[in-house]
């Protein structure tokens, strides 16, 4: 149990929860794409034991004190629910992608972070430059997206190009 005053500073938690949710609001439609139509088309029985799956997974991690990612975990749940699919195809070249991306994130992470803690250590400018270099980096990635939108509207239609890559046919 926490003493009192032992948790984060309220303003922490305020900029985390905008973080999070400016991050779902501008890349979350691109995500689901990614995820639901990108390593597999998925249907609502599939969609269905993929999400049953990964929070089976998430609440035993949970409850066995395991640290996780959720990301990771419901993509193994959609990756297993496409396999599982007759006549579904599981894009390997964007799960590559996926998996080289997990690679890279957190020795990047941490290369920011370490650069980030070091400036804003240098006293109340450090910490105006980090801030303002988050901003701008935050408007730079809002504008990305704006350059090829996925919204509700558009969400399920085929993408322009697929990448290119092996599928596998579960066809039995």
């Amino acid at each position: 149990m926490l003493g009192h005053g032992s948790g984060p500073p309220w303003w922490v938690v305020l900029t985390a929860g905008l973080a999070i949710s400016l991050g779902t609001y501008v890349g979350g439609w691109r995500i689901i794409r990614t995820m639901g139509k990108g390593l597999t088309d998925i249907q609502p029985p599939q969609g269905f034991a993929a999400e049953t799956s990964a929070t089976a997974v998430i609440l035993a991690s949970s409850h066995l004190g395991f640290p996780l990612s959720t990301t990771q975990v419901c993509t193994g749940s959609i990756l297993g629910a496409g396999l599982g699919r007759r006549l579904a195809q599981v894009r390997w070249g964007i799960a590559g992608r996926i998996a080289v991306s997990w690679l890279l994130t957190l020795p990047a992470a941490a290369a920011v972070g370490g650069v980030a803690a070091w400036v804003a250590g240098q006293g109340n400018a450090g910490v105006v430059l980090v801030a303002g270099v988050a901003v701008a980096a935050a408007v730079g990635f809002y504008a990305l997206s704006r350059r090829r939108p996925v919204n509700p509207d558009n969400v399920n239609e085929p993408r322009v190009a697929e990448p290119a890559g092996r599928t596998l046919d579960t066809t039995v």
